[in-house]
């Protein structure tokens, strides 16, 4: 069997739980051989997936690409959401939750003290704008996506709120029961899929507007040189890849505005979101009992 999830060259948070949830929850399953593919934790259900491989899906969302065709090839466990099982026209029992949900299974956030904001914006914001020195300055824990997962879960466990771009920062945070704010900064934010999370928590997505600013900070030569040395390392690869594109920077008005923005978001309690334990804990249990079908269906 082979763990399948987006491979970010940087790093990237939602998709870098896959290697780390799952080798935990299911210890040497994983040998690389692609007969059987298991797909965790993304908005990776799209017709690019092979055809021939048996396909296991365990809390995967569609919402990129063409969705693709289910045959009897496919093994649906669980899925994202309701909009994912509509989409591909499965059962609506499902549609239990993101599968990253369990996070919650194997690491205590009760050990953590929680103070402050903290914020992380999606890993393509990241080279727009230097989001890391703005919340510096109004005093906000910024969370770059590409830090590793053991230093983010961290993060956001000692954190009194979670301002989140990235959905699976929120998803974790909801899990780890810390209170989150869904943002959206740029255009590139995905409505469908965290949509198709929230309804399967009985939650609305209503994401607050923080004003598109951008300074090409991730295009200059030292941080040019930082983040081809991660790839690097990452990958095992010297082959450099595509860059941010220029966009036309932000005057000092509006940079002074989106920091105000964002100022005014960790003040706003109004806006602070979190899913009620009974349904949480029915999810994670729906989850752990599908994880038990797992295991019980492939194990050596």
């Amino acid at each position: 069997m082979k763990l399948v999830y987006y491979h970010d060259a940087l790093g990237n948070f939602g998709d870098d739980l896959n290697p780390w949830l799952w080798n935990r929850l299911l210890p040497d399953f994983f040998d690389g051989r692609e007969d059987v593919l298991f797909l965790g934790i993304g908005t990776i259900l799209r017709q690019e997936i092979p055809a021939d491989p048996i396909k296991l899906v365990f809390g995967s969302g569609v919402g990129y690409g063409v969705p693709p065709t289910i045959d009897e090839r496919w093994r649906f466990y669980c899925v994202r959401g309701p909009l994912t099982a509509e989409r591909l026209g499965i059962s609506p029992d499902l549609a239990i939750t993101d599968s990253a949900a369990l996070v919650a299974r194997v690491f205590d956030a009760t050990r953590y003290r929680r103070r402050g904001v903290a914020f992380m914006p999606h890993h393509a914001s990241v080279p727009l704008f230097d989001w890391a020195g703005l919340c510096r300055r109004i005093g906000i824990r910024f969370l770059d996506p590409a830090a590793g997962v053991d230093r983010l879960l961290r993060a956001i466990a000692s954190s009194e709120l979670l301002i989140a771009e990235a959905m699976h920062a929120a998803i974790v945070a909801d899990a780890l029961r810390v209170p989150w704010v869904p943002a959206v900064m740029y255009d590139h934010i995905n409505d469908f899929k965290w949509t198709d999370w929230c309804r399967s928590l009985e939650l609305d997505y209503a994401p607050v507007t923080i004003s598109s600013v951008y300074d090409n900070s991730r295009r200059r030569a030292g941080r040019r040189l930082q983040a081809y040395l991660r790839r690097v390392r990452r990958t095992g690869s010297l082959t450099r890849q595509g860059i941010a594109p220029v966009q036309e920077e932000s005057p000092r008005e509006a940079r002074a505005q989106a920091a105000a923005e964002l100022e005014a978001l960790a003040r706003d309690e109004s806006r602070r979101r979190l899913s009620t334990d009974r349904m949480l804990a029915l999810r994670v249990g729906q989850l752990a009992d599908a994880l038990d079908r797992v295991r019980a269906d492939w194990k050596r």
